[in-house]
This record gives structure tokens, sequence and C-alpha cells, in this order.
């Protein structure tokens, strides 16, 4: 069940940085930003897995589960406010995003008893 829900979280993670990234690049009008950010930030449903994580997932997993959704977070509300894929914040977003992802695999691979990384065999 965990492997399930880790696959499912990071690939909702996923979906979540292409759509904020493809509202990052398009032209949106302002008046429609918001609600247009927002709802590409929601609809894989990163938070509903993120409840389930917290149920069954060690401590450490969920942390690092939320730090990585923390990171996307902060980019929708940059987005919101504006900015776009030049922006020299958006580009430390992507950087720490990048970070979280990782740290959040290597600790749910641990816990599933996988080598550390794929490149550790």
């Amino acid at each position: 069940m965990r492997r399930q829900l880790y696959a499912d979280y990071t690939a909702a993670l996923s979906r979540i940085r292409t759509a904020l990234n493809e509202c990052a690049q398009e032209d949106i009008p302002a008046a429609e930003r918001p609600r247009k950010v927002r709802e590409e930030f929601l609809t894989p449903g990163a938070y509903e897995i993120r409840h389930q994580l917290a149920i069954v997932a060690p401590p450490e997993i969920v942390d690092a589960a939320r730090s990585a959704f923390v990171v996307l977070r902060d980019t929708r509300d940059l987005l919101v406010a504006g900015a776009s894929v030049d922006d020299a914040a958006y580009a430390e977003l992507e950087e720490r995003f990048d970070a979280a992802i990782a740290a959040l695999r290597t600790v749910m691979r641990l816990d599933l008893g996988a080598a550390k990384s794929i490149t550790d065999r």
C-alpha cells in the first residue's frame, strides 16, 4: 500500500510541477492568472494523497513529502503574484524542488527496502 501511495504522490507532484511550469511560460491575463494557477495546482490531488501518507508513512517520509509540497506551493504563490519562467526566484524554486524531490525519493526507497538511489546497485 505504501509503495502505491509513494508512487501516486510523486506522480502528483510531477504533474503539479509540469502544470505550474506551463503556467509560468504562458501569457495568462492577470485577471485569470490566480484562478488558473490554483486550479492547475489542485487538480493532481497531492493534498489528498499527502493526508493519506500522514496516516501510514514513517515521520521522515511525511516530513520529506511536506517539504517537496511546500516548494510547489511557494511556486504557485509566486506565479499567482505574476512571476514567469524567466524570473530568478522561479529558477531558485525549481532548484529547491529538484533537491526536495530527490530527498523524498531517497527516503521512500529506503523505507521500501530498495537501494538508496537507482544508480546504487
